[in-house]
């Protein structure tokens, strides 16, 4: 899915007429800027005494795009910045966007290869439901490897490797001390069936080897594998609406070694549905939902539910409203039995300045509901962010 999304957005990036306005040698750049004003009520998720604070994050923007051959092109997308906390300079700290990535994309007959390295480094966390007491939340994450697709005409087939990094760079868990770090060797497949134009049915298969590298002898986490096997639908329904569905069923099984969960397997069935909606030129809204088993290298092994709505509403001259509502429950499969629930709408306005410039103000609530004392939470996000392109 993350190589399908970054493809599409290469795609458009070079399809726009005038998007790269730098010319350097052989390469084409494009460069933006930003700057966020935010108010966060509740900095460090806490359930009592919560505190307030203002963030100031100034952050830059960059795409290049190096064509080597007519087919064959080199691809940058970097966005990072650092954010500064105003009453608690403790939680200062640098942050890479998710959609960062180096690729390159190279195409021999039918078959498209895809090398990339895809990094960025998280700091929000209530972003992240299994962290909780946590201010300095930051983690990076890094995957390395390669998506090749072979295109039958009536057919697609798509086999992928990475190699994902996730280094703690701060923060910990309120349960379970200092966040670990880790890797994962994931291994997918895939192969689809054009019924007709549009819509395609198929196969997939995925296999995960989970390895754990700051564990101790009373940690939780333990080295895993986790496979998955089942089939996918991808279908315009209409003109105006657009399905994805994805079915089947993941096994996860724990290797014990120098962890406490040396279990037995846990095993479920896995799905997941994204609908997009056109309903007219004023209103379009995705829904998405579904169930996964997950490993958070935050949190240990969550059998999670989740739901998403949101809706884009261009009813106002030169303003475009959004609307979100999300929901998501997680039970911790091995060590507490925590059941947690999290959710909040959010409301957003944006609205071009100048041709360069664009401004949006946004709110949005989370909600976190445990089973356990001491791990319930609100926060409240109020933020204003200007953005200009050059």
């Amino acid at each position: 899915m993350a190589s399908a999304e970054a493809a599409e957005a290469r795609r458009r990036a070079a399809s726009s007429i005038g998007y790269y306005n730098l010319k350097l040698g052989p390469t084409a750049w494009n460069f933006g800027t930003g700057l966020g004003l935010e108010y966060n009520s509740n900095v460090y998720n806490t359930e009592l005494n919560p505190k307030g604070d203002f963030i100031l994050s100034p952050q830059i923007n960059t795409r290049m795009l190096w064509p080597v051959s007519d087919q064959n092109s080199l691809n940058l997308v970097f966005g990072g910045g650092y954010s500064s906390y105003v009453n608690n300079p403790s939680l200062d700290r640098a942050f890479i966007t998710p959609g960062s990535e180096l690729s390159f994309d190279l195409y021999t007959g039918d078959v498209w290869i895809n090398l990339h390295d895809r990094f960025s480094i998280n700091e929000y966390s209530y972003q992240d439901p299994t962290v909780v007491g946590v201010g300095n939340y930051s983690q990076l994450q890094n995957a390395l490897g390669v998506a090749t697709t072979w295109d039958l005409n009536k057919g697609i087939v798509k086999v992928g490797y990475d190699h994902v990094n996730y280094d703690s760079l701060s923060g910990g868990n309120q349960n379970l001390g200092s966040l670990p770090s880790g890797y994962s060797e994931v291994f997918s497949a895939s192969a689809g069936f054009a019924l007709k134009p549009g819509m395609l049915l198929g196969v997939e298969v995925g296999d995960s080897l989970i390895n754990y590298t700051t564990t101790t002898t009373n940690t939780p986490y333990s080295n895993a594998n986790q496979w998955n096997l089942g089939g996918f639908y991808d279908a315009p329904l209409s003109e105006y609406i657009h399905i994805t569905a994805h079915a089947g069923y993941s096994v996860y099984s724990p290797a014990g070694g120098g962890g406490t969960m040396a279990g037995g397997d846990f095993s479920g069935i896995y799905a997941e549905l994204d609908v997009t909606h056109r309903i007219n030129q004023y209103v379009s809204y995705t829904l998405s939902g579904g169930r996964t088993v997950s490993v958070v290298f935050s949190g240990g092994t969550i059998d999670r539910y989740y739901a998403s709505w949101q809706a884009n509403w261009a009813i106002l001259r030169k303003l475009t409203l959004g609307t979100s509502f999300t929901y998501e429950e997680g039970t911790d499969i091995f060590f507490g039995g925590e059941t947690y629930t999290q959710y909040g709408p959010g409301i957003s306005l944006s609205r071009p300045i100048t041709a360069n410039l664009t401004s949006s103000l946004g709110y949005q609530v989370y909600l976190r509901d445990s089973n356990l004392p001491g791990l319930n939470y609100t926060v409240n996000v109020v933020s204003l962010n200007f953005n200009y392109t050059f």
